[in-house]
């Protein structure tokens, strides 16, 4: 089984300042996950060498300093922390990115995380489909989806059983093993780097500031020459020059 770890970036109601909403998803076998927990351990033990107990690794914390132990990390050593983190990720063959980011603007109409919660989801099941296609010899492939803890675990929750069912605009989510799951970051590295992942997509769009996108771009899920782990929904596409809009030309 296939397992999407899912986070967020970027506020999603009518009242946020900023102009877009990310949503992002690491994938990563069943198998690979311990292991790729273990690995990012190790990472916390390089810069709190002693420490037992787990220190959650949120990117926007990290970065601005918020809360401890960030706001007794000199920033330099903070970013050194958040190169080895995203250079990790992108090093990390076992890992498969997505994202999208949402230009709110372009869709008041819309709710950020409905949208967007539609296309990662439809993105993922043509992976799962890709992967049948590409590797007949494992059979059908099945994903589960596992959200951060948030204010929108029923909508999630009833969109997908929507999406499984009656379809999505697109059709029939086919390959989601079960409705998605809910848990805590502080206990799961996965979704931690899903955090990483959403903030750095988020950090390019709505900051214009790629140093972390840049570096873990190609670990998103590309056939072809074509992206298609980083979907852009903005309206005006065909006038924007972001790699994801670009790559659809």
């Amino acid at each position: 089984m296939q397992i999407m770890y899912v986070d967020e970036s970027g506020g999603d109601d009518a009242n946020a300042s900023n102009a877009y909403f990310i949503l992002a998803g690491i994938v990563a076998f069943e198998r690979s996950a311990y292991h790729i927990c273990s690995e990012v351990d190790g990472i916390q033990e390089e810069f709190f060498p002693g420490t037992t107990s787990p220190v959650e690794f949120r990117a926007s914390a990290i970065w601005s300093g918020n809360g401890e132990p960030w706001n007794s990390m000199l920033r330099p050593d903070r970013g050194r922390l958040m190169s080895r983190l995203y250079q990790f990720i992108a090093a990390h063959e076992d890992l498969t990115l997505f994202g999208i980011p949402m230009h709110k603007p372009s869709f008041v109409s819309d709710h950020p995380m409905q949208k967007t919660c539609e296309e990662l989801a439809g993105h993922f099941d043509r992976f799962l489909e890709n992967l049948e296609i590409e590797r007949p010899q494992h059979g059908k492939q099945r994903g589960l989806m596992i959200f951060d803890q948030s204010k929108h675990e029923k909508t999630v929750q009833a969109l997908m059983a929507q999406y499984r069912t009656t379809g999505a605009s697109f059709g029939r989510v086919k390959r989601l093993a079960e409705v998605p799951l809910f848990t805590d970051s502080k206990i799961t590295r996965m979704l931690q780097l899903a955090d990483l992942v959403a903030y750095a997509i988020f950090r390019s769009y709505e900051r214009s500031d790629g140093q972390f996108l840049n570096v873990i771009m190609k670990r998103f899920y590309q056939t072809a020459g074509t992206l298609h782990g980083l979907f852009h929904l903005v309206a005006k596409h065909q006038e924007c020059y972001c790699p994801a809009c670009l790559t659809r030309r």
